[in-house]
């Protein structure tokens, strides 16, 4: 996996966008209940390990997964940290997890910068007990739904995107329901509901989050060979575009969830 957003700030960012009504209830659809043994792929930080900890209960088990040492540390060293969150490092591609551990296996804004996302997918299948559930939740149309765009600003999102290749699609969610499909789940349902919606200038602190987002993609960019100057102006094109007040910005999330068959 070549997460492109690895940053200092990364974990901060994600704590902040994390809106823990909207995770709730995405929770209580996938069918998370007290006492259950759960895995949270691409846990960064841990900030839905601690929400879903609250769901499980003390009797329950939470286990967290990511690549980066650095986010399971600072996820580690939280203050809300809960004896029943265990932390482990590895790749969404080859999970460090037992064949049939979970209750229910979670994966949020992760598929969407994963190369392979059947493997991520086959994995999480391995990893969950027979009759169980899998859920994966994921944006279709980030950073990409602008209007009016202006064609400068269209053709450089374009490039960035070619230039990120396969580490991120930003129509991933719309690829998961016939992922679960092709995978032989069972009982596969979707969800859908908008996610970025921002018409007309944004407000202070959605800016503050669009600006830490943004700050990632300018190191990403750098990192793949574009200057500091022109990954800077693409940043701060979007930003102006978000601060107009004649302007939409628009993305939908998808989650699908499905069973495991039996053995």
């Amino acid at each position: 996996m070549n997460y492109i957003m690895h940053t200092p700030e990364e974990g901060l960012r994600v704590e902040r966008k994390t809106d823990r009504g909207l995770t709730i209830e995405q929770l209580e659809w996938a069918g998370i209940q007290q006492g259950m043994r759960v895995l949270d792929l691409g846990c960064a930080a841990g900030t839905t390990c601690r929400i879903m900890a609250d769901l499980v209960g003390e009797s329950g088990r939470i286990i967290g997964v990511d690549v980066s040492a650095r986010r399971l540390s600072e996820a580690k060293a939280h203050v809300s940290h809960r004896p029943w969150i265990e932390y482990r490092q590895g790749a969404a591609e080859k999970l460090p997890a037992a064949n049939a551990e979970f209750d229910l296996c979670w994966s949020r804004f992760l598929f969407e910068y994963l190369e392979e996302p059947a493997i991520a997918l086959a994995e999480m299948i391995r990893v969950t007990k027979p009759g169980a559930t899998v859920c994966v939740s994921d944006i279709d149309g980030n950073c990409i739904w602008h209007y009016p765009r202006e064609n400068e600003l269209d053709e450089e999102i374009q490039e960035a995107l070619h230039t990120f290749g396969r580490s991120f699609n930003p129509r991933a969610g719309l690829s998961l329901y016939t992922l679960f499909v092709d995978a032989g789940m069972r009982g596969v349902v979707a969800d859908l509901r908008p996610y970025h919606l921002i018409a007309g200038k944004i407000d202070p602190d959605r800016a503050a989050e669009w600006k830490m987002k943004l700050d990632g993609v300018v190191i990403a960019l750098q990192a793949r060979g574009w200057s500091e100057s022109r990954a800077s102006r693409l940043s701060a094109a979007l930003m102006s575009h978000l601060h107009n007040p004649r302007t939409l910005t628009y993305s939908a999330l998808f989650t699908v969830r499905g069973r495991v068959g039996e053995l």
